[in-house]
């Protein structure tokens, strides 16, 4: 029992030992933690002064920046500043230049204005007493045309002549010259040049009276006259304009062959008028031909070779007249050949056309 209580005692020695060490290592401890504490504090200390230190250096540096900055700004705006006002001068100088130069040319333009001005009055002049004289001579020939339209005599200095009293067709422009041209000189045939002039001046009208205004009077007579007319309303400068029309010419689905032979005898004479008679009667019946509607009759008129439009024409006619007869026949012989076809089981068909017709044309030909 008391050596139990011995160890007892002497293990509570030892535990009572341990903890007097453990304190002590625990105050030592804690001492070097106080320190290392202490010397942190020191070093932040140190890097917070450094830190400062350093973010005044900054602050310094960046105002010197911005300080050399903005001075670089003022000079470039300064400099900027001396160019706009160069360019400014430059600009002046040039719409000074310019303005001159646009009052020179005004004053150049006002003074051509007014010499245009003085010819104009000058040619206002001219033209009234172009004009006066107009009158004067449309006057005259009036007065002419009134003494051949009543008495058939026109009074002329020294001379008078008696005319025909056939009455002289007027002249408006609107209808083919060369084709009025004939009819006039049908009426003045045998007239002398003075009267054949006189009365075509009294017989224009409308736009035609204003070729006399292209025609000086001293030179005005029924050859120049007509060769004016023939230049503004003439149709020798549409001659190819016929000639392309008549290549194109096809004979119109309601049109008759009567019709269509008229208006190609038409055309040829507009597209060669100085052609011979023999030359325009061949380019007729060539034309006639190319342009049958009906390819059938336009073979068997350009196999009989006729000479002139006319023959040609009525052989057309002939065939046209011929079809529609064959045509009624034909009808006929179809509803006979119907009838009897549960007898005798067989269509009768008629010949062809074509080779009747040709026989009939080579027997005409013969």
């Amino acid at each position: 029992m008391e050596e139990s209580l011995k160890q007892l005692m002497e293990m509570l020695s030892v535990v009572k030992a341990s903890q007097e060490e453990m304190k002590e290592d625990m105050k030592s401890s804690q001492q070097k933690l106080e320190e290392k504490l202490e010397d942190n504090r020191e070093d932040m200390k140190r890097g917070q002064e450094e830190l400062k230190q350093d973010m005044r250096r900054a602050q310094e540096d960046m105002k010197a920046n911005q300080e050399e900055l903005k001075q670089k700004l003022e000079d470039k705006l300064q400099e900027m500043k001396t160019t706009i006002e160069d360019s400014n001068t430059k600009l002046e100088n040039k719409l000074k230049e310019f303005e001159e130069v646009v009052e020179e040319e005004i004053t150049q333009v006002k003074e051509e204005v007014k010499a245009i001005e003085g010819e104009l009055s000058h040619m206002k002049e001219d033209a009234k007493a172009d004009k006066k004289e107009m009158n004067k001579k449309m006057e005259d020939l009036e007065t002419k045309f009134r003494q051949l339209s009543t008495t058939g005599i026109i009074k002329t200095e020294g001379t008078v002549t008696t005319p025909s009293k056939v009455k002289v067709p007027t002249y408006d422009g609107k209808v083919s010259w060369n084709t009025y041209l004939r009819q006039f000189e049908a009426v003045v045939r045998n007239w002398r040049e003075e009267d054949k002039a006189t009365s075509l001046i009294a017989a224009l009208r409308g736009e035609a009276l204003e070729v006399l205004r292209t025609i000086p009077e001293a030179s005005l007579n029924y050859a120049v006259l007509t060769s004016a007319l023939e230049r503004r309303y003439g149709d020798a400068h549409l001659q190819h304009v016929y000639q392309a029309q008549l290549r194109s010419r096809r004979q119109r689905f309601e049109e008759t062959l009567q019709q269509y032979e008229a208006d190609i005898s038409r055309m040829v004479n507009l597209a060669y008028p100085t052609a011979p008679a023999e030359v325009i009667e061949q380019l007729s019946v060539s034309s006639f031909i190319e342009g049958l509607r009906d390819p059938e009759i336009g073979q068997l008129v350009r196999l009989a070779r006729h000479k002139t439009i006319s023959e040609a024409l009525a052989q057309a006619l002939e065939i046209e007249a011929a079809k529609q007869a064959s045509r009624g026949t034909s009808k006929i012989r179809q509803v006979k050949t119907y009838q009897y076809q549960d007898r005798e089981r067989k269509v009768q068909r008629p010949g062809p056309l074509f080779l009747t017709l040709r026989t009939n044309a080579s027997t005409r030909k013969s």
